[in-house]
C-alpha cells in the first residue's frame, strides 16, 4: 500500500468512526419512532409527534451535525441507508411528506450531498464496509 493510499484509508477510517455511531443511533431511534408514529390514529397527533421528535433531535445532535465535514456528511447519509434500509430522502418523505423531502434534498445538493444516496457494500462502499466490520468486531 502506498503512503497516499494509507493516508486516504486512515482518513476514511477516522470519518467512519465518527459517524457510524450516529447512523446506528438513527436506525434505533427510527424503529422506536416509527412504532409510536404508526400507533397514532389522527394525522394531527402524528404531526405533533414529528415536531417533538425534530425538536429533540435538533437539541441533541445539531452541533455535531453542523460541525461535520462534507465527506463525513456523505458517509453518514450512506451509513443511515445501510443501517435502516432506507435512504435519508425516503425517511424524510415518510415522516414529513414529499415537499419537505424535496426541500431538504435541495439544501443537501447545495452542500454537495444527495439524500437519495444508497449504500453499496459490494462495490463503491466496500472500504467503508470493511471499516464498519472492523468496528463491529472490536478491532478498531
Amino acid at each position: 500500500m502506498s503512503r497516499k493510499t494509507a493516508r486516504q484509508y486512515t482518513a476514511l477510517e477516522l470519518k467512519v468512526k465518527k459517524v457510524y455511531p450516529i447512523a446506528k443511533m438513527a436506525a434505533t431511534k427510527l424503529k422506536e419512532y416509527n412504532s409510536v408514529y404508526l400507533s397514532f390514529k389522527k394525522e394531527s397527533e402524528r404531526k405533533a409527534y414529528i415536531k417533538k421528535i425534530e425538536k429533540d433531535l435538533f437539541a441533541e445532535y445539531e452541533n455535531e451535525i453542523r460541525t461535520m465535514t462534507v465527506s463525513q456528511g456523505r458517509i453518514l447519509i450512506k451509513l443511515i441507508d445501510r443501517e435502516t434500509g432506507q435512504s435519508s430522502y425516503e425517511i424524510i418523505k415518510e415522516f414529513k411528506g414529499g415537499f419537505s423531502a424535496f426541500l431538504w434534498q435541495s439544501v443537501a445538493r447545495i452542500f454537495g450531498h444527495n439524500l437519495k444516496s444508497e449504500y453499496d457494500a459490494a462495490n463503491e462502499d466496500s472500504m467503508i464496509e470493511y471499516i464498519v466490520w472492523q468496528i463491529d468486531q472490536g478491532l478498531i
